[in-house]
């Protein structure tokens, strides 16, 4: 009987602080990427944090994602639940970047060798998935020097820069594949494609900086054009393929 009394004791004792313990402390999480949450802390150590929003919903966040954690007083959470909502809106716009790329270096084309230039503006999304990755598209210049002739390209293409580790400084590999558009009237242009490595430097959230090695391919052909042989009219188009090699340098904000 006794033991029965000292149990219900102290459950009633207990039973404030559970309701306590669910009601819980909110606490304003404010993570590296400039993201913010309000939530109740379940469980956190060195390494996680584990929380609860306003809906019930866990999640679970490395602790090197976060950038502070401040526990919020009574009249304050739905002051932070605003902050939340804002942090949220900006967090979509701030992952648009506008970057700059140029690069200079050799070209080759039907046995001929000339300098290259190039020169680009990007815009798409930086840090896909969270994941430091840039995916999006850029339009530019291409300039072949070649003996005796000057091609001019205009590139349209989709681009992607993938760093090699998940880190501030870190190697990466660039793709662009796309249409190049002849600037002339005696040369059309084709199908281009290149790749990037090189390094990356990221200064912060949607920017980097890097300097690589960069080649790609461009085809290219000249306009068609009539040809009289032995009475006979054949359109002639010749066809042939630039290949580039430079040294890239890119900026994205």
């Amino acid at each position: 009987m006794n033991r029965i009394r000292t149990y219900l004791l102290a459950m009633m004792l207990l039973l404030p602080l559970m309701m306590m313990a669910e009601e819980g402390v909110m606490h304003r999480l404010t993570f590296r990427s400039g993201r913010v949450m309000v939530v109740q802390i379940v469980l956190q150590n060195e390494e996680v944090v584990i929380v609860k929003d306003s809906r019930g919903a866990r999640f679970q966040f490395p602790m090197s994602d976060i950038q502070e954690i401040t526990e919020l007083k009574a009249d304050e959470p739905e002051q932070a639940q605003q902050e939340e909502k804002s942090a949220k809106s900006m967090s979509n716009v701030k992952r648009t970047s506008l970057g700059i790329h140029v690069a200079g270096g050799l070209a080759s084309m039907g046995g001929k060798t000339g300098g290259s230039m190039a020169a680009d503006f990007r815009l798409g999304a930086n840090n896909v998935g969270k994941r430091q990755i840039f995916l999006g598209g850029q339009v530019g210049y291409r300039g072949l020097m070649m003996p005796g002739k000057t091609y001019s390209v205009l590139p349209i293409d989709i681009v992607m820069e993938l760093p090699l580790v998940q880190a501030k400084h870190a190697p990466m590999l660039g793709a662009n594949i796309g249409y190049g558009i002849g600037l002339g009237k005696d040369i059309r242009g084709g199908v281009n494609a290149g790749l990037t490595f090189g390094y990356r430097y990221h200064f912060s959230r949607t920017g980097a900086f890097h300097i690589g090695l960069q080649a790609e391919v461009q085809q290219m052909a000249s306009m068609a054009h009539p040809v009289n042989i032995g009475g006979d009219t054949f359109v002639s188009s010749e066809g042939q393929t630039a290949v580039l090699g430079m040294l890239s340098i890119g900026v994205l904000f």
